[in-house]
């Protein structure tokens, strides 16, 4: 029976083996580092810029190429790491023979080594070892037996470090140049360097080896990310080969029904399949070699620079700290997400036709058509929706649920969440997703990488009005703004009260354009106010600088304008408020001075008004805002402070009245809108806060206060909210609209 290798021997080999160059299979000689931190000798890589036709450098291991400096591969980066490697095989050799180990440290060499000190590097006899101890001399020197050396010889043999010598003044370079990043010896200072930052190395060297160490963080991270993918090409390389045999099986039982006359097209399908089923392995393994690639960079990455820390003299690590740092991060500016997301699938499908037995079935990747099985517009936060896959004859069809990928993506955030596929068979499955907050958002639904005809599907995610209140986005950088509407394409319309326009933003508060039209003449706007939508997506803007009322097209095309000061017919005192009714298209506007309301036809003809100064039902104290539903008229009577709800023809019908800062109270209402569930939304100037009541005045909730914080306002001047619920505020004297779910 052989003698199992004492633990000296096997260090030894594992050694030995990391000492052998990848191309000439012999020790390093000279060995050069290349960007992608593999090691070679120094003559093997000459030989290889050689024999390159461009006189490139590329690794033979992972074909990266790396760039040569001015003076060739000799000006490549030492690997000095290599040569403590070679100092442990020297010690290793010694140490497999313990019995032939002589006092390295005394005259008497004849005298037996029986320990091992750490920081002379040097095997000593039991005469030096009480020497050691004895005198102050030797004080902290780590002295360990020879059987200690055999197990755990790495760490015990210290690195030779020595301080390189300047190539131009033959003298100690201890001092590193932060302007230039190099080493300089005291002449090069004088001479080269005079004016420049510069420092003691080993002052420095800290700081630098932290700012080399911290540049790793990234590689850790994608070198963990090419392991994941690694291990999840290798589940995508055995889904495919059991779905292969999971179709081979159908195929079977397909063509067993129909007997002998169609043996010979199945033998055509199952070659048709395994070749298929071998091209996708072939490309799975090309993608697997190109991670392994990128996981081989980053693991050599990050071995050579942890181990040339440690093993290497300050200068030596400060010598290679700029082209070290710089490999590093193109190591890191390369690395693409992308590469590790398995290319292919396991979609391939066997659609069984007898029309023909000679081309009785196919092999492929189906055309895949996802038809909802209920309404995707007026989901929850929780909800599930049911997708159908069908193929091109409109046949359910059945996908490995492993294929799809589905994600939630929000309009106004670009966030995008997760979805979860289960499948619930003959071709229907679940997706289901959970939002935190709501919104306008989108479905979007991939097979094998590729989205789905029909997709992405709208979604309107409702936020319950318990939750609401959070602000996602806020639009800043305005100027006094006061009303805030939005058209059917989720644009957000501002007016600019201060400097007398409206401005026009996307779904995620980009800034899209403007309508500026500065002036007091027809269809110019002086001091714009309140903003509404109509059923055309014309705008509609109340001008109280210029007591008019103006409404442009979704572009900024003006289409009319009425009004002027006064106190005639069509005439208005300092006008606020605008709304349109959905149903009738009447516009009511709210004449802030008169104390009443206009009504409107929708080309702006004057139709009649309501309302007059005073404190019973139906009359005003400088109303402010106002907002219709379907069958009522809400107006935040601003100095009565409440709300009177009326009829579309002006009728009185009912109020929320209760003056206070509690909850259910108003103070000094100024802004209102309703959505579609008929909750009507209050801004309060005196609060500063929105409350929410239903149509018939109960109070739900309220959510702000005073101040410039996320949440807060200093006068909510306008209001408004979408189909999902989403609020947008004007918080007027903070410059900025803060929209809320």
């Amino acid at each position: 029976m052989a003698e199992r290798p004492s633990a000296a021997q096997e260090a030894l080999s594992k050694v030995e083996d990391q000492l052998s160059c990848l191309v000439c299979l012999e020790p390093y000689t000279n060995p050069r580092l290349l960007s992608c931190f593999h090691v070679y000798c120094q003559h093997c890589l000459e030989d290889i810029v050689a024999h390159n036709r461009q006189g490139q450098l590329e690794c033979p291991k992972c074909r990266r190429p790396t760039p040569l400096p001015p003076t060739g591969v000799s000006g490549l980066q030492a690997a000095f790491n290599i040569h403590h490697l070679f100092h442990i095989q020297e010690t290793l050799k010694k140490v497999k023979e313990p019995q032939k180990l002589a006092c390295e440290k005394c005259s008497k060499t004849t005298r037996k080594a029986t320990s091992f000190c750490r920081q002379c590097t040097k095997f000593i006899c039991d005469l030096c070892t009480n020497i050691h101890k004895e005198y102050e001399e030797f004080e902290g020197h780590e002295v360990v037996t020879i059987e200690k050396v055999e197990s755990d010889l790495i760490r015990l043999v210290s690195p030779k470090k020595t301080s390189p010598l300047c190539p131009k003044h033959d003298d100690k370079l201890r001092l590193y140049c932060e302007t230039c990043g190099e080493l300089i010896c005291r002449d090069c200072l004088v001479h080269i360097h005079k004016d420049h930052k510069y420092c003691v190395i080993a002052d420095t060297f800290e700081s630098h080896k932290k700012e080399i160490l911290d540049s790793l963080g990234p590689v850790e991270k994608q070198l963990e990310a090419t392991d994941t993918a690694l291990v999840n090409l290798d589940g995508r390389h055995a889904e495919i080969v059991e779905h292969g045999g999971k179709i081979a099986t159908n195929i079977h039982s397909k063509f067993d029904e129909l007997h002998q006359a169609l043996y010979a097209r199945e033998g055509e399908l199952m070659a048709e399949l395994k070749g298929h089923t071998q091209q996708q392995l072939k490309s799975l393994s090309a993608q697997r070699e190109e991670v392994d690639i990128l996981q081989t960079q980053r693991s050599s990455c990050l071995h050579f620079v942890r181990e040339s820390i440690r093993t290497g003299s300050p200068g030596d690590v400060l010598k290679m700290k700029q082209g070290v740092v710089k490999q590093v991060r193109e190591l890191v500016d390369t690395f693409d997400p992308n590469t590790l997301e398995p290319r292919e699938t396991t979609n391939t499908c066997f659609v069984p036709s007898v029309k023909d037995c000679k081309e009785f079935g196919s092999i492929g990747i189906p055309s895949v058509t996802v038809t909802p099985t209920k309404r995707l517009d007026k989901t929850g936060v929780q909800e599930a929706a049911s997708l159908r896959f069908s193929n091109t004859n409109r046949d359910l069809i059945q996908i490995p649920s492993s294929t799809i990928k589905a994600e939630l993506k929000s309009k106004l955030t670009n966030q995008t969440t997760k979805c979860v596929v289960k499948e619930r068979g003959k071709g229907e499955y679940e997706i289901s997703y959970q939002r935190t907050v709501g919104g306008a958002s989108e479905l979007i639904v991939r097979v094998g990488g590729e989205e789905v005809a029909g997709s992405p599907f709208p979604v309107a995610v409702k936020t319950p009005i318990d939750k609401l209140g959070t602000v996602i986005k806020t639009i800043n950088n305005l100027k006094e703004p006061w009303g805030v509407a939005f058209n059917q394409a989720g644009e957000i319309i501002v007016a600019e009260w201060d400097v007398g326009i409206v401005s026009i933003f996307s779904p995620t508060g980009d800034k899209l354009r403007t309508l500026d039209t500065r002036g007091t003449a027809v269809g110019e706007m002086k001091h714009p106010r309140v903003v509404a939508v109509d059923g055309d997506d014309n705008i509609l803007v109340v001008d109280g600088g210029n007591h008019r009322l103006l409404k442009f097209s979704r572009g900024g095309d003006l289409i009319a304008a009425v009004g002027s000061h006064g106190d005639g017919p069509g005439q208005f005192n300092d006008p606020f408020g605008v709304c349109v009714n959905s149903v009738n298209g009447k516009v009511y506007v709210v004449d802030h001075g008169a104390h009443c309301v206009h009504i409107f036809n929708s080309d702006l003809t004057l139709s009649s008004k309501f309302g007059s100064r005073g404190r019973s039902n139906g009359q005003f104290d400088y109303p402010w805002d106002v907002a219709s539903d379907s069958g009522c008229v809400y107006v935040a009577d601003a100095g009565n402070n409440r709300v009177q709800v009326f009829t579309p023809d002006g009728g009185y019908l009912r109020q929320f009245k209760k003056k206070g800062s509690g909850n259910g109270q108003l103070y000094w209402p100024i802004s209102i809108c309703v959505d579609s569930d008929y909750l009507v939304c209050v801004g309060e100037r005196g609060n500063n806060r929105v409350s929410v009541f239903t149509c018939e005045g109960v109070f739900l909730k309220s959510f702000g206060s005073e101040g410039s914080g996320p949440g807060q306002f200093y006068g909510p001047y306008g209001i408004a909210v979408d189909q999902c619920g989403v609020v947008y505020v004007s918080d007027s004297d903070n410059n900025r609209v803060q929209i809320f779910c």
